[in-house]
Formats: C-alpha cells, sequence, structure tokens
C-alpha cells in the first residue's frame, strides 16, 4: 500500500480551519435574535395593522381566527394566498409565537412591540395549513435556536399525531367552529405548545393553531431597523422582499 504523508504545516493547517469553523458556528449559535424595530404606521405599511397600538384596521380582519387586535393588507393575503394559505392559516401563523423556522433554523422576521406582543413579517410555506408541528419538518425549535435530536424529533412528530387525532375527534363529536384551547378536548389535557385552536372549514384539516413560545428564558435579542435586518444573510426575508 502506497503511503500517504502529510506534513506537520498541513495538519496544522486543517486544525486551524476547523477551530475557525467551530468559532465561527459558536459565534452564530450565541448570536443575539434580531428583533425589528418599527412603530405600528410603518407596520401598517407593510400590510398589518396592530390595533392595539393605535393603527387602523385594514381590509382582512383576523377577528373570527381568534386574534382582534390583528388585520392584514389586499396586497399581504394576496401573497400568501398564492403559496397556499388562506386568511385563517395566516392570522394563526402572525399570531404565533415564532422566532426561527423549524425546517432550518433560520431567524424568522419580527416586529416587537413588547414582551408580550412580537409579530412576524414572514412564515415558513409549512404554515400554510396551520398545522406546522405535523406539516414541517420540525428540525429545531420554533423559539430558540435548538436543533432536536432524531430521537427527539420522532417524539415530536408522534406526539402531534396524537393531538391531530384527539382535536379532529373533538371537532366532529362536538361540530364546533371558532376558537378553543387545548383544555376543551378534556379534563387535565395540557400542551403549553399552542396558543389556541380554530376549528374551521377554511383550514384542510378542519382545524389549525396558533403556537406559544417556551416557558423558560426569552433567548438574548438585539434591536434593529429594517434596513439593518436585511442586510443580515442567514435570515428569512419578509414577505415583501419576496415579491421584489
Amino acid at each position: 500500500m502506497k503511503r500517504v504523508l502529510v506534513s506537520p504545516a498541513v495538519i496544522s493547517l486543517a486544525g486551524i480551519w476547523v477551530l475557525a469553523f467551530l468559532s465561527a458556528a459558536q459565534a452564530q449559535e450565541d448570536a443575539p435574535v434580531q428583533k425589528i424595530i418599527l412603530s405600528a404606521r410603518e407596520l401598517r405599511s407593510l400590510g398589518i395593522a396592530v390595533h392595539s397600538h393605535g393603527a387602523e384596521e385594514l381590509s382582512h380582519s383576523c377577528r373570527d381566527s381568534g386574534n382582534s387586535d390583528l388585520s392584514v393588507s389586499d396586497e399581504m393575503l394576496r401573497h400568501f394566498i398564492a403559496r397556499g394559505f388562506s386568511l385563517e392559516s395566516l392570522c394563526l401563523g402572525l399570531s404565533s409565537w415564532v422566532l426561527f423556522d423549524p425546517e432550518t433554523g433560520r431567524t424568522i422576521p419580527r416586529v416587537a412591540f413588547s414582551h408580550d406582543l412580537e409579530i412576524p413579517l414572514n412564515l415558513p410555506d409549512c404554515f400554510k395549513n396551520a398545522v406546522p408541528f405535523l406539516d414541517c419538518d420540525n428540525r429545531w425549535v420554533h423559539w430558540e435556536h435548538y436543533e432536536f435530536t432524531e430521537e427527539e424529533r420522532k417524539d415530536n412528530l408522534d406526539h402531534a399525531q396524537k393531538v391531530d387525532e384527539m382535536v379532529r375527534a373533538y371537532v366532529e363529536r362536538e361540530k364546533i367552529s371558532g376558537v378553543f384551547s387545548i383544555e376543551a378536548l378534556g379534563q387535565g389535557i395540557f400542551d403549553s405548545s399552542f396558543e389556541w385552536f380554530l376549528a374551521s372549514p377554511a383550514l384542510p384539516r378542519g382545524y389549525g393553531y396558533a403556537l406559544h413560545g417556551g416557558e423558560g428564558d426569552d433567548p438574548e435579542s438585539e434591536d434593529v431597523d429594517l434596513s439593518t435586518y436585511r442586510k443580515e444573510s442567514a435570515v428569512i426575508s419578509t414577505w415583501q422582499d419576496e415579491d421584489r
């Protein structure tokens, strides 16, 4: 067998490359999550009105989807309908606490008004049916930059499928429509992953949900303006930027 000799200099250089890669990866892992700072008036110009902050209501209200504080523009709704969303699934997504794309781990653009009110400026396509725990390839936590293990992914999907069976059975049995909580499914049933559920024939599975965030501390965040956010490479674009 022919022997291949590798010089110490090459080994040292390879070690430097590995260390540089690990340092860069660690830096990205520890980087603050960017929160876009806009006024309610500026956000309205991007297609989303937050009424509690003084924005005049837009054409399409999220009231029937469980969030009377939000409405969206014709332009925004057309954009998302072209991607397979409905008004109901768009409203549920906009009402969700979602910081990261569960499939890629990339940062989702969001406007922060307060600790309790943050609005995403785009959503992954796997949110279009309003059941992201089933439709997304959930590799990452949606509210923390943490990648699931294979075992965790399997357990999460098993749980999501069980919840799906329970919810569809409940909707069919009770013949309900509109908003309900997970506690409505039965005594002692609780899962903090869900803000609320919506039973609606407009949704492919007959129901959908808004996502709740984590119960622990929020990730470290950094306030930025929209132009600064747009210069970042490892983030998801706003929905308007996708149309440009």
